[in-house]
């Protein structure tokens, strides 16, 4: 199976994927391709024995789709085995290279419109970013997929989301929440509960207001607050490891890689300013 958005189709080198699925595709990862390229030299590289990678698509700079692993087997891009199982992975041209890694107009529009329909013909639903829209660096320590397409995710699962029959919905209208605005305030109030676990005296609404900021900073190295952390995260995509209230190197890794991808000091720390953040996902 594969999109009918696809320009050219290079298949890769059959040592460089696995044959079939183990887990049924729940998510999309994006990369990029840490050079100006073409689909077919993208695909090019797949075809090399022993390369031991492969990507399902790729997009060149002039917007052109490759195709080169078919959607029903197993590409070898996320680093992470079982990210692979469950994600049609996308590397993308870079329209220069260093720096931010930007990615060209005609580049972005086509990985839109990609990602529309590798999730509309694998029911996916609606996307959001961090779960069924992820990047590699969610996965491992990368700088892949760059600092740009990293600060377009927002913008790709709202136009990919348009596509689908998936608008947006007007705040301004006070019946109806947005999904974020949700997610926030039930982020907020499991933080506050966690807080009083640990002494707080904090009202549960939902609200991060002046108390329950002074509660963060008196206990955000608390036990019931690295549980709260773990969990946030492991929700995000960035950890793996399990819910034990204990920054090991597992919870540290998610925390630097949430920390890069949200613009925020990389100190591997979830102090005050990074479970603020945590808290409006």
């Amino acid at each position: 199976m594969k999109s009918s958005l696809t320009n050219v189709t290079i298949s890769a080198y059959s040592g460089n994927y696995t044959k079939g699925r183990s887990q049924k595709i729940s998510k999309i990862t994006i990369h990029h391709m840490a050079g100006v390229m073409t689909a077919e030299q993208c695909g090019y590289i797949w075809q090399k024995k022993g390369r031991n990678g492969s990507s399902h698509y790729g997009i060149g700079n002039d917007g052109r789709i490759g195709n080169y692993v078919d959607e029903s087997n197993t590409a070898w891009t996320d680093s992470n085995w079982n990210s692979n199982c469950k994600s049609v992975t996308i590397e993308t041209s870079n329209s220069k290279t260093g720096g931010n890694w930007p990615v060209s107009d005609k580049a972005l529009n086509s990985l839109i419109k990609l990602v529309a329909d590798i999730a509309k013909r694998n029911g996916l639903g609606k996307l959001v970013k961090g779960q069924n829209l992820t990047w590699h660096s969610m996965y491992a320590s990368t700088t892949c997929p760059g600092d740009y397409l990293r600060s377009k995710m927002d913008y790709i699962v709202s136009e990919a989301n348009k596509i689908n029959g998936y608008g947006v919905q007007n705040i301004s209208n006070n019946t109806n929440n947005s999904s974020s605005q949700k997610s926030g305030s039930n982020r907020v109030k499991s933080l506050q509960t966690a807080l009083n676990k640990c002494g707080a005296k904090l009202s549960v609404d939902g609200s991060y207001g002046s108390l329950t900021t002074k509660a963060v900073s008196k206990y955000w190295n608390y036990k019931e607050v690295i549980k709260w952390v773990q969990q946030v995260l492991k929700e995000l995509g960035y950890y793996k490891g399990s819910i034990d209230g204990l920054r090991g190197p597992l919870t540290k890794d998610a925390t630097r890689r949430y920390q890069k991808d949200n613009g925020l000091t990389q100190d591997k720390i979830a102090g005050p300013n990074t479970i603020k953040s945590l808290s409006k996902k």
